[in-house]
């Protein structure tokens, strides 16, 4: 969908077009499903988690939040629920058990969709760049990007003594993540 029709379709949904409505609900309720699996969620709390998902989508075409949405719904759909699983699977205390999957970049990738499209190409980079970082980097990396830590809860998580050392130790492995990207693409 481009830009003119996701507008147009959000401008249907707030004159309460239900069709319209029901028809994004089924497109990506399978998706969403299979995404947010991920998580280590029971079938019906995943079920929850869709449902509560779209419900803030609405919520949010109705109070004129996303008028100017720079990606697809679907995409700021399951940034939604990944936000909302967080915050459950804090709650719960079982993020720690969710690893990071680098197989899942794909998905990932998706998630944080910017502006230019990623072809696979760029991905299998990335991917390979990621696979030469040390241990620690990836974790950082993981946690800040992936997982979506704060600062502070990557510091407490990994025992850090000082918020500083992380906010520094991010940016020095993400500059290195970026320069071993580079590389790679100029070894082709």
């Amino acid at each position: 969908m481009n830009k003119e029709q996701i507008h147009a379709l959000i401008e249907r949904i707030k004159k309460g077009d239900k069709t319209e409505l029901g028809n994004l609900y089924a497109e990506y309720r399978k998706p969403f499903l299979k995404f947010a699996s991920r998580f280590n969620l029971e079938r019906e709390e995943l079920l929850d988690l869709y449902q509560d998902s779209i419900i803030a989508l609405m919520d949010n075409i109705h109070n004129g939040n996303i008028d100017t949405l720079g990606s697809s719904l679907k995409t700021y759909l399951f940034s939604i629920g990944k936000f909302m699983a967080f915050k459950k699977l804090k709650r719960l205390d079982k993020l720690k058990e969710t690893p990071f999957d680098v197989d899942r970049l794909d998905q990932y990738m998706y998630e944080i969709e910017t502006k230019n499209e990623f072809d696979k190409e760029e991905i299998a980079l990335f991917k390979h760049s990621y696979r030469k970082m040390g241990k620690k980097c990836q974790e950082v990396l993981n946690l800040y990007y992936y997982r979506g830590f704060s600062i502070e809860e990557i510091q407490e998580t990994l025992g850090y003594d000082n918020y500083n050392v992380v906010k520094s130790q991010k940016s020095r492995c993400l500059k290195q993540l970026k320069l071993l990207v580079v590389n790679a693409k100029n070894e082709q």
